[in-house]
């Protein structure tokens, strides 16, 4: 009973705005024009055939178009191709080689290590015996080294040169 009220009255609302919308069936005609991009296209048509006729009687007299005289005008010698080709050859083989020999470069032998805990750092499990060296004299260089650079820097604040806090 629900549905059949509902229905009635969107179809009453239908009927309703099919009245009201079908009052103005007819229309009076109205004059179109072909509107702007119809002239445009065809002016570019009409314009490029024109063109077409003028440059082709130009090369049936004998004469080059005024066209192909511009494109010669403006297009370089050969020998300015030539220079530019070889220059461009002589930096792509630059390159090529230089490619070559950083490719061919491994990766590098040894790292600088500037913490004497860095010579330890590695992994302690699948070391075979006998691999690990005695590197007492490099903790001994380092430490000494490192002895030197606090000397020093003690040195310049007793002076009062000193130029940063981490100098």
């Amino acid at each position: 009973m629900f549905a059949a009220r509902r229905s009635a009255t969107s179809t009453r609302q239908l009927l309703r705005t099919q009245r009201r919308w079908g009052s103005h069936a007819a229309h009076e005609p109205v004059n179109e024009g072909f509107g702007r991009s119809f002239y445009v296209t065809v002016g570019s048509m009409a314009s490029a055939y024109i063109l077409y006729r003028i440059s082709k009687s130009n090369e049936e007299s004998g004469s080059p178009s005024w066209i192909s005289g511009l494109i010669a005008k403006l297009t370089p010698d050969q020998e300015v191709f030539e220079q530019r080709n070889a220059i461009h050859t002589a930096i792509m083989e630059k390159a090529a080689s230089d490619r070559h020999l950083l490719g061919s470069q491994g990766p590098p032998e040894a790292y600088s290590l500037r913490q004497t805990e860095m010579m330890n750092s590695g992994s302690p499990y699948n070391v075979s015996p006998g691999s690990q060296a005695d590197l007492s004299h490099v903790v001994a260089h380092y430490n000494r080294k490192n002895q030197e650079l606090e000397e020093a820097r003690v040195a310049r604040m007793k002076d009062g040169k000193v130029v940063s806090l981490y100098d």
